[in-house]
């Protein structure tokens, strides 16, 4: 027993600390190159542009993008689709109807959230589920019940209330129309 492990066959041999371990590796002997050639200017901006370029890698691994649409394209909160109000009228039917709780919680509800995650990401900059205070503090304590972390409490029989279904969507609307700017300022205003 030397107390070394044997990897499984097949196994990739190359993990993120090991490939971490070898670009560092990479850029120190890079930069020691530079450094004995080129001197210590040319070495601290070789230094400078791997410290960029590492940050820059660094924030798209890490997912800044999906508060960010403009660097990734389509926010990523919004998964397979750009959200739309192409069944809206059935679905607002159906949640209204007499199995209308069942249906708001299964379909109705998750397609909410999306919507409304993209609107507080794009146009405040607040996760609905990385920041719930802040999210609920602007779609106001009346309607985030409906919207939290935790399905609203209703029956399994009956329907969601048409007036709540109307406040979901005028706050929704409310929250996505994009903010104005104060004059002579440049903070925007929080809705």
């Amino acid at each position: 027993m030397n107390g070394r492990t044997e990897r499984p066959v097949g196994q990739d041999t190359f993990t993120l600390r090991g490939l971490g371990l070898l670009g560092g590796a990479v850029a120190a002997s890079g930069v020691l190159l530079v450094l004995l050639l080129d001197g210590f200017r040319a070495a601290g901006a070789v230094v400078t542009l791997l410290a960029v370029a590492t940050l820059v890698v660094a924030r798209y691994v890490a997912g800044a993008g999906a508060l960010d649409s403009g660097r990734r394209g389509d926010v990523r909160l919004l998964r397979t689709r750009t959200p739309g109000m192409g069944e809206w009228r059935r679905n607002v039917r159906t949640a209204t109807g007499p199995d209308g709780a069942l249906y708001y919680r299964a379909v109705l509800r998750p397609e909410l959230r999306r919507l409304y995650a993209a609107a507080l990401a794009e146009h405040h900059h607040v996760s609905l589920d990385q920041q719930p205070r802040r999210a609920a503090d602007l779609i106001g304590p009346d309607l985030w019940p409906w919207l939290g972390s935790e399905t609203p409490r209703t029956r399994p029989d009956g329907g969601i209330p048409v007036d709540v279904l109307r406040r979901l969507v005028d706050r929704l609307e409310h929250l996505g129309s994009p903010r104005t700017r104060t004059p002579g300022t440049h903070k925007e205003e929080a809705t």
